[in-house]
């Protein structure tokens, strides 16, 4: 491996790492905190819905956006530790790499959630974190088989 590709590995690895702590500190914002800022998204996006015509309870929507950051959070590290993996061969198995990413995040993730105020960690979301992070991984081997 030459010089310059061993430093753009470890590059990628950073990002991977930068990444996986701005999913971290997400989930360390208070409950108070993370409700305002997803409360501001939804009532961004409900009012962009009924400009158009459609109308959906606050709730519901304030729900699935919750749910949606979650997966599309996780969807974003899948792809990022599926090309940092590719590119390094940080371990030789490829698909352990990416097992212990999509499990040990997701359950570190959640656990935070326990210690901080107004959150609590779910094993439901540890579920649609560990999917968000296989559709990437997946997504990304479709794509880099091209």
């Amino acid at each position: 491996m030459k010089r310059s590709e061993s430093r753009k590995g470890k590059l990628i690895w950073v990002f991977v790492i930068l990444y996986t702590l701005f999913i971290f500190s997400n989930s360390l914002q208070t409950g108070e905190t993370s409700g305002h800022i997803s409360g501001q998204l939804t009532k961004t996006v409900l009012a962009f819905l009924s400009s158009i015509g459609i109308d959906l309870p606050y709730d519901a929507a304030h729900h699935f956006i919750r749910k949606a950051a979650h997966f599309t959070e996780y969807f974003v590290l899948g792809l990022l530790v599926n090309h940092a993996q590719t590119d390094t061969k940080i371990l030789k198995n490829d698909l352990l790499c990416i097992a212990l990413w999509t499990l040990i995040v997701p359950c570190i993730d959640e656990t935070l959630q326990l210690f901080t105020a107004g959150r609590a960690g779910s094993p439901l979301d540890v579920l649609l974190d560990m999917c968000g992070c296989l559709c990437g991984a997946l997504l990304y081997r479709l794509i880099s088989r091209q």
